[in-house]
């Protein structure tokens, strides 16, 4: 039997002093003890720390325990010092066959393997140190006070939460209207998370009494369900901003995100240091979201409240200048509220520049009140400067984009709205613009998709679904549509009129019938004299005839302070073909175009 090499004596010494054995069970052990310290981590919602330390010294434990085998042996009178090897123990062993001396050692190498990869799992590195997650959906806060009246407590510590992580460079977040679909539903975090496209979903609950203010938070993995960090707060009601800024900052940090070169989030000020007044925005926020008339006036009575409690609150009157701004604003006044929306904007920029909704609010008003293309995207440029997720911007700036010629572009803004904030009245902008620019086909698909959903704007977006079908040249789908959006009576009495009359320009009777519904009948888009609506008709016929009726538009808006109309004359593809014509370049000189 020829003489052990040294590597060979050392395995052999390894063996008999059961070093390979300590390893084996140790980093077994290790492993199930880190898995079972994530799982009670999550179940009892301890700190990442801990999770850290166990893993940290399963780690430290490793060699210690190795060392401690070599050294020491447990013998029938206990745990003694090794004793040296007998003659011919250590020849015996590595004379053994293979079958005999590797399976230690694999069970050694499997330990180690298995203690590593758990350790690995908790301590893996990152690019820039703890893993960063890129985005991130805000889920409404449950209102556990049970008072329906302090929904909007919860909704709106979550949006203002969501308003200022999106202001975070590199960080995702989820839609307003993409995440609040989730209120009241009981879908795990990650489905919602998969449904997003996000990383990590924010889920908390609001309750408040005369005394208290409790607010719960958690931050979850949404690509195993486990928690990243969660906090309570217990402060007294009035303390709402510094448990806002505090979980902005908090959730931040578990986020990874990049904070500013001073170490503090950088965010956007929210513009008062008033709870009061703090509060009434919040409530305004709530009821401006529902966008309905009604609801529009009460958001603009509570912005008010905030101003009252802090006049120098920027941001409450660049939300009464957006209210004003929005249709559902308008009241029975459009001229009126267009002045408000001016005036409000105006003082919301003389307190903060930066304000990006005063900039669209301006912007609009330019554009709907004054037809002022130049100054409107000027605004509107300023706006997504300021704010570059603001999804209003977008969807106003993309009727000067249609206006001007730039169809392509318009499209692509709308889309970037609706991509932002897939809500019923910019989703039924898109259908608009994409009819304004000529895009049919595509204009009917989203108009009848918005038009399922019903909604305030139902017959409106039935009135674009009509135009496109009309300008492809299906007349009867757009019969059927326009009855559809309550147009019966009136095509009732095109009826009654065509056969009283003489045909009108056409053998085509459902042309003839609609091209008679259109002098005579009602726009359910804006309940008024429909000409331009016959002008749009009268186009596939007569573009002279098209022209009588747009000089028609224009001595009424001529009476008027508004010139919205006009800007679809100019941004409807429908009027391409007489779109150099010197009667139809002369109506724009009237209105400095």
């Amino acid at each position: 039997m020829s003489e052990p090499h040294g590597y060979q004596r050392f395995l052999a010494e390894l063996k008999r002093r059961r070093v390979f054995r300590v390893a084996a069970v140790y980093g077994a052990t290790s492993f199930v003890v880190v898995q079972a310290a994530d799982v009670l981590q999550e179940a009892l919602r301890l700190p990442a720390a801990f999770l850290t330390a166990v893993a940290v010294f399963a780690l430290l434990g490793f060699p210690i325990a190795l060392v401690l085998a070599w050294a020491y042996e447990r013998t029938p009178h206990g745990v003694q010092k090794t004793t040296s090897a007998t003659t011919g123990e250590i020849e015996a062993i590595t004379s053994a066959p293979a079958a005999k001396r590797w399976p230690i050692g694999l069970a050694a190498l499997g330990g180690a393997a298995l203690m590593a990869a758990g350790a690995w799992w908790v301590l893996k590195p990152d690019s820039g140190g703890a893993r960063a997650y890129e985005s991130i959906a805000v889920l409404p806060f449950v209102n556990m006070t049970g008072d329906p009246e302090d929904e909007y407590l919860a909704d709106g510590m979550a949006e203002e939460l969501l308003n200022a992580l999106v202001r975070i460079e590199g960080l995702k977040v989820a839609s307003r209207t993409s995440a609040f679909a989730f209120k009241g539903s009981a879908i795990d975090a990650r489905t919602i998370g998969d449904s997003l496209g996000v990383a990590t979903v924010l889920e908390g609950s609001v309750r408040r009494s005369a005394q208290v203010l409790r607010v719960t938070a958690q931050l979850i993995d949404a690509a195993d369900g486990f928690h990243l960090w969660s906090e309570t707060y217990d402060r007294a009601p009035a303390d709402l901003l510094a448990i806002q800024d505090d979980l902005t900052e908090q959730i931040m940090a578990a986020l990874s995100v990049q904070f500013g070169s001073d170490g503090s989030a950088n965010v956007a000020s929210r513009g008062t240091e008033s709870p009061e007044a703090y509060d009434y925005y919040l409530q305004g926020r709530h009821f401006w979201n529902k966008r309905s008339p009604e609801d529009m006036l009460v958001a603009v009575g509570l912005f008010q409240e905030a101003i009252e409690a802090d006049s120098s609150f920027g941001p409450a009157y660049a939300a009464i200048a957006e209210s004003y701004a929005v249709p559902a604003g308008w009241g029975d006044d459009p001229t009126a509220t267009m002045v408000e929306a001016d005036r409000y904007a105006r003082l919301a920029l003389a307190i903060d520049p930066t304000l990006a909704q005063a900039h669209a609010s301006l912007g609009w008003t330019a554009m709907f009140r004054d037809l002022d293309l130049a100054t409107s995207e000027q605004h509107f440029v300023r706006a997504l400067e300021l704010d570059p997720d603001y999804p209003t911007a977008y969807q106003w700036y993309s009727e000067i984009l249609a206006a001007t010629g730039r169809r392509a572009v318009a499209v692509r803004t709308v889309r970037k709205a609706e991509s932002l904030d897939p809500t019923y009245i910019i989703r039924f902008n898109v259908a608009r613009i994409l009819y304004l620019t000529g895009r049919y086909e595509d204009a009917v698909r989203k108009a009848e998709e918005v038009a399922r959903e019903g909604g305030s704007y139902t017959e409106a977006v039935l009135y674009v679904q009509a135009l496109s079908h009309f300008m492809l040249e299906d007349y009867a789908a757009a019969l059927t549509t326009l009855e559809r959006a309550g147009a019966g009576e009136q095509i009732a009495a095109a009826r009654e009129s065509l056969a009283a009359g003489a045909p009108v320009a056409t053998g085509d009777s459902t042309l003839n019938l609609l091209l008679r519904l259109a002098d005579i009948g009602v726009d359910p888009l804006r309940g008024e004299p429909v000409s331009l609506l016959a002008a749009r008709f009268w186009m596939r016929v007569d573009p002279d005839s098209a022209l009588v009726r747009l000089d028609r538009v224009a001595q009424d808006l001529e009476r008027t302070s508004l010139r919205f109309d006009w800007l679809d004359v100019i941004a409807d593809a429908a009027f391409d073909e007489i779109r150099d014509d010197p009667r139809l370049e002369e109506l724009n000189a009237r209105f400095g175009l």
